[in-house]
Formats: structure tokens, sequence, C-alpha cells
């Protein structure tokens, strides 16, 4: 049989310390799955045609998303036995803070359209495919949306400012309600990143249990080396300040680029 995990994000929900998790294991994991991670998906174009169905949506902007999708899979080696594991947040759409009249609102066709491809890929076999998304409590969801927005672009809302913009978006757990409910059939896994902070692998411990290794192997597993970690409050309202600011881009974007590696800097140095 067949076993396929899609992780479609959710952003902005330990999806970083995830990817990470599955690269750094990556050998132990090949012989049993194809691994797609978003530097395949975005080389590739794929994440770029899913955002561009979020912010059109329409049927033309679908089908291309599924023929590429059909397309990318035809090159995969699966052998006769490997599954597949595939991670990008992008697959949930535009990050909703930049797309807040839709918000997730294509995630479910989206996912639709992905398993469908998935499933013509191993027509006439057995397939166990499940969905995860990773989810997170509204409140510091939407504050991590405004620190990557303050950090990514020339965002000059405060928090509560920002906050009342996007209190229109639905939460992260309705987009996946609304998932499953538009793919009744499948398997939809969600796990709260707040409960996740704690555990061995983090983020990726979905991931480790999905992989269900034998015990040796198991125990080679390794946690995550990269996750986005949160800035303190003064370096956010530095990066509002320059924001704020008059600088021109280049020196914006250098100004901004150190207080984030200072603030960095600090939180190594104190943990």
């Amino acid at each position: 049989m067949r076993r396929v995990l899609l992780h479609l994000g959710l952003h902005k929900t330990g999806t970083t310390a995830a990817q990470s998790f599955l690269f750094e294991n990556r050998e132990l994991i090949w012989p049993h799955f194809a691994l797609v991670l978003p530097y395949k998906t975005r080389k590739s174009g794929l994440a770029d045609a899913a955002t561009r169905h979020s912010v059109y949506g329409t049927s033309g902007t679908l089908g291309d998303f599924g023929t590429q999708i059909g397309q990318f899979l035809s090159t995969l080696d699966f052998g006769d036995k490997r599954g597949l594991i595939l991670s990008e947040e992008n697959f949930a759409g535009l990050r909703p803070s930049r797309n807040i009249e839709v918000g997730y609102g294509a995630a479910p066709d989206l996912a639709a359209c992905l398993v469908d491809r998935v499933l013509d890929t191993f027509a006439g076999q057995d397939v166990d495919l499940t969905v995860y998304l990773s989810l997170r409590q509204r409140g510091g969801w939407l504050r991590s949306l405004w620190a990557h927005d303050l950090q990514r672009t020339r965002l000059v809302l405060d928090y509560d400012a920002y906050r009342a913009k996007l209190d229109p978006l639905p939460s992260p757990q309705s987009t996946a309600r609304a998932i499953q409910d538009r793919i009744p059939a499948v398997r939809v896994q969600t796990e709260w990143l707040e409960d996740m902070q704690d555990l061995s692998f983090g983020p990726g411990d979905p991931f480790a249990a999905f992989l269900n290794l034998p015990r040796p192997k198991a125990a080679q597993l390794v946690g995550p080396t990269q996750t986005n970690t949160q800035l303190p409050a003064e370096a956010l309202q530095e990066l509002l300040l320059l924001n704020r600011s008059r600088l021109d881009e280049a020196a914006l974007v250098r100004q901004k680029a150190a207080i984030v590696q200072n603030a960095h800097g600090d939180q190594v140095g104190t943990s």
C-alpha cells in the first residue's frame, strides 16, 4: 500500500521547523517515501501556481495547478512501494495577510485538486492518504503574521491596527474544517503548534509518528535545525519605526536585517 502525507501548512504554524525535520532526516525517509519540500515546489513553479489560483480563483488557474502537479509527480521515483511526503504551506494559497478578502478560501479546492492528482498518479493501487494541517491559536497566529510582515514588507500598522484589519479572516481551525468538508472521504489530520512545542521533534513529531520507522532507524531521527524564532517586542517596535521612516528600500533592508540578526544573537546568548 502507498502511504501519502500531504502537509498543506498553514503559514506561521511551525512549517519551517517541520520542513527542517524532514530535510535533516531525508536519508532515512527516502527508502520509504519520496520527499517533496519547498525547494522543489517553488523552483518548479508549483507554489506560484497554487498562490495564483488563490488570487484569481478561476477554473483555469485551478486547472493549471492540477496539470503542473500531475506533470511534477510523474517525474518522481516511487519504485514499487515508495509513498509520498509533501510539505508546502503555499499549497493552501497565498499568505492570508497578503490576500485578506479571500484568506484561505481557495485552500479546499487546492487540496481536492492535489489529492485527485496524487490518486491519479497511483491509479489502480491501494493508497492510504492523509492531509495534514498544523494549526495555531488565533492570537499567536495573527501576531506571528504581523511580525513576519514587519520583517518582509513595509508594513506600517501596529499590532492592534493589524489585528483589526485581519479580523475578518477565518481561523486556521475553520480552514481545516472547510478542507475536510471539501474532501470528506480523505483523512484530514490537525495538530496544534502549542501542543507540539515540548515534543521530542517539535513540529516534526507528527512526521516521525507517520514514518513509523523500525526502532533502530527511528532512534537515528534528529530534530529540526531551523525554526522561526519569535523576535522580542523591542525588535518588532524597531522594525515598525523603520518601516514608517523615509529610508530608501536598500537602506531599509540593511537596517532591518541588522536588527533581526542582533535580536537572534541576543536570544542565543541568553538561552
